[in-house]
């Protein structure tokens, strides 16, 4: 659901299904993920990939490029080098699951944006076992490479909407000041959902940054 528009848009590209998501069982750090990640590329027997992660998807993506993972490029969405949740929005998941799902799916997006993006956001959270969403959000209140990430080498690009909510431009511009030789793109009207809110200025700058390659 996540990558739907982009999977159209960019023949030959594969989105990943984490475990846990929509179904079974997930993990609470963002390293599992990354192996469970790596793994996939490697049965899928995908060479030097481009590899995009979201969010939590940016915490799996920025992990395996410090662990030298043979990348061809990198692009970092509405993501950051450090990904601390709110303890109110922890025990909400865990106290009324269908009202933290609306929640999170309103922090989703821009005010701006068409509310039915921020509906079906919150319709897949409530597909998902809220342990598992329980857990991804610890995985992300863990996470901190803020003093590696500029170790990151292969050409990134970073994408992040003006109005993200979740996490905030400074954290881009955070990636973009450490991350030598890097490109930053705000797009404007697009919350923390860029890639579904604004996707035809999101696939126009991740085409841009794969021709570049």
């Amino acid at each position: 659901m996540v990558w739907r528009l982009q999977l159209l848009h960019f023949k030959g590209s594969l989105a990943v299904q984490l475990p846990g998501h929509p179904t079974g069982s997930g993990y609470s750090t963002i390293e599992d993920y990354a192996a469970s990640v790596e793994e996939y590329i490697r049965k899928e027997a995908v060479k030097e990939p481009v590899l995009i992660g979201h969010s939590m998807g940016g915490g799996i993506a920025i992990t395996l490029a410090l662990a030298n993972f043979k990348l061809a490029g990198l692009v970092l969405v509405g993501t950051g080098a450090r990904l601390r949740v709110h303890p109110a929005l922890l025990s909400k998941v865990n106290e009324n699951y269908e009202e933290a799902s609306k929640l999170i799916a309103t922090w989703s997006v821009s005010p701006s944006s068409d509310p039915v993006i921020a509906e079906r956001i919150a319709q897949e959270l409530l597909r998902m076992n809220s342990q598992v969403t329980y857990g991804d959000f610890m995985a992300c209140d863990k996470f901190d490479r803020m003093n590696d990430v500029q170790k990151i080498t292969c050409k990134t690009l970073i994408v992040v909407g003006e109005d993200d909510r979740m996490t905030p431009v400074k954290y881009s511009q955070y990636l973009h000041q450490k991350i030598s030789g890097s490109k930053l793109v705000v797009i404007p009207g697009a919350g923390h959902s860029v890639m579904l809110e604004k996707h035809r200025m999101f696939n126009d700058a991740v085409g841009a940054f794969l021709d570049s390659l």
